[in-house]
């Protein structure tokens, strides 16, 4: 059997195994929606259906090089022999303005809610995504440093992350409006808050996801 056919077929098996959880996870938000208690159980987030690809967002390092490559090239550039390590679930905070004491104080919530997560702490991740032209100033990432240790930082471009989700139905204004975005294990960019969501709103449903899915 020739490495193609068996990279098709690890694929294949991984994709049953982790499609069925987060289908699983989504529906309960359908379902709520549609039950009659729908405003007490309902998501707070806007669901993205279909999800984009978490490629889309163009994410960099600081090097300019891919934070994340998509499912299927993952898969395809596993080692003979190895297994696919799954990801956690991933809250990224998206901006194209500096980071000023509002962001500072969104930033902030949203450590102190993945921190609230408990157990599940490890099966989430965070991250700062500037989608600016500007480099970060040197006392905003000596903040972030200093503050958010755990938190990642990758880098993109307003125009083609607002073109690609325009492409997968979704209407981002990054000149002024920031978001955050939902992602799950296998890099489907799910749900999305803006401004007026909560940090209550994103711990409601992300304990829902954590709790109707295996993965991450």
């Amino acid at each position: 059997m020739n490495a193609n056919i068996k990279n098709k077929i690890k694929l294949t098996v991984l994709l049953l195994m982790t499609a069925l959880p987060v289908t699983m996870a989504t529906l309960s938000f359908r379902s709520a929606t549609e039950s009659d208690d729908a405003s007490a159980t309902s998501n707070k987030g806007t669901l993205i259906n279909p999800p984009a690809d978490i490629t889309a967002l163009v994410m960099q390092n600081e090097n300019g090089q891919p934070v994340f490559t998509n499912f299927e090239q993952e898969i395809a550039a596993l080692p003979e022999g190895q297994e696919y390590e799954i990801r956690p679930w991933l809250l990224l905070y998206v901006t194209a303005n500096e980071c000023e004491s509002n962001c500072r104080e969104r930033i902030h919530s949203l450590q102190q809610l993945h921190i609230a997560l408990g157990k599940n702490i490890q099966r989430v991740r965070r991250y700062y995504l500037h989608a600016s032209e500007l480099p970060i100033p040197a006392d905003v990432a000596e903040y972030f440093r200093a503050e958010f240790p755990s938190m990642g930082i990758a880098y993109s471009d307003a125009l083609a992350l607002e073109g690609n989700m325009k492409a997968a139905g979704i209407e981002l204004s990054l000149a002024s409006q920031s978001y955050i975005l939902l992602v799950d294990p296998v890099g489907n960019v799910m749900m999305y808050y803006t401004d007026e969501n909560t940090a209550e709103d994103i711990i409601t449903d992300l304990e829902t996801l954590l709790k109707y899915s295996s993965l991450g």
